[in-house]
């Protein structure tokens, strides 16, 4: 198994697609919290939008549980992503909390022979961010354990890329910083 931190042409457009969705949802976020936040007058959190497309050759949906270390899902990530969809998840946390992070998993869908299985992790720390992916049979991303993908996160970086040599399923995502409060993540699930 192989986890490479270049790019390829497909990789980097669908990762640019992907950002410039999050840009997007993010500004309409940041319009809504700024009428909220006048309107209350406190302070908020971190607040960290992601976009995933699907380029995997059937629709995917969501596998077991999701984590959130710190933080909450403002809109949680789709149950299903068709075939070449985008699903999109907005994920913030407490003024109090240091950081906004998380994890969730998704799979080939009930129609596929071939059972794939792909995994996002994020954290959102002030200057530090990191995101991690990871790819592989269904079984064996649903057998990771909480520990195990905190750790790889917290070894990874603000890109990640992830091919399964036994399947081909692939994942890459990078994360960036949006503002000083803000972080879009783009990520790509697929196989080659």
């Amino acid at each position: 198994m192989a986890s490479v931190q270049q790019f390829s042409d497909k990789e980097k457009a669908a990762i640019g697609e992907a950002m410039k969705e999050a840009e997007s949802l993010m500004l309409a976020k940041n319009k809504k919290a700024a009428a909220a936040a006048a309107a209350s007058s406190q302070d908020h959190g971190f607040l960290v939008i992601g976009v995933m497309k699907n380029l995997y050759s059937t629709a995917i949906e969501r596998l077991g549980e999701e984590w959130n270390w710190m933080g909450s899902f403002e809109d949680s990530p789709p149950q299903k992503i068709e075939k070449n969809g985008i699903g999109s998840f907005a994920h913030n946390s407490k003024p109090e909390e240091e950081e906004c992070s998380g994890a969730f998993k998704y799979c080939s869908d009930s129609s596929s022979k071939l059972k794939r299985g792909w995994i996002l992790a994020w954290m959102k720390y002030k200057g530090n961010n990191r995101v991690y992916v990871e790819a592989g049979t269904q079984h064996r991303i649903n057998q990771l354990k909480e520990s195990d993908i905190k750790y790889k996160l917290k070894v990874s970086g603000p890109t990640s890329r992830y091919w399964d040599s036994d399947t081909g399923a692939s994942a890459i995502a990078e994360i960036k910083d949006w503002e000083v409060d803000g972080a879009l993540i783009a990520v790509s699930f697929d196989q080659f």
